[in-house]
C-alpha cells in the first residue's frame, strides 16, 4: 500500500542495527524491518503475533530524527508488537 522495501543491514545499517538492538532487548523475535520513501515523518507496527511482526519507518522519520529520536520511535512500535 505504501510501496514500503525490507531493509536489512546491507542496505539501511543504522536503521536496522536500532530495531534488532530493541527487539533483542525486548525478548522479541526481529520483526521484519520495512522503509517507506515518504517525506512525511512516519512509523507503524503490524502483525497478528511478535513471530509474525513488521515494522516501518519513513524516509522522513529518519532523515528528521536523531540516533536517539529514531529508537524511542521504534520501541514504541516494538512495544505494539509485545502487546
Amino acid at each position: 500500500m505504501n510501496n514500503a522495501i525490507e531493509v536489512d543491514a546491507r542496505n539501511a545499517p543504522e536503521y536496522h542495527a536500532i530495531v534488532e538492538a530493541l527487539a533483542r532487548r525486548a525478548g522479541l523475535p526481529m520483526p521484519k524491518t520495512y522503509l517507506i520513501d515518504s517525506p512525511q515523518p512516519n512509523a507503524f507496527a503490524t502483525g497478528r503475533n511478535p513471530e509474525n511482526a513488521a515494522v516501518a519507518a519513513s524516509t522522513g522519520l529518519l532523515e528528521r530524527l536523531s540516533h536517539e529520536e529514531v529508537a524511542a520511535v521504534m520501541a514504541h512500535e516494538l512495544a505494539h508488537v509485545q502487546h
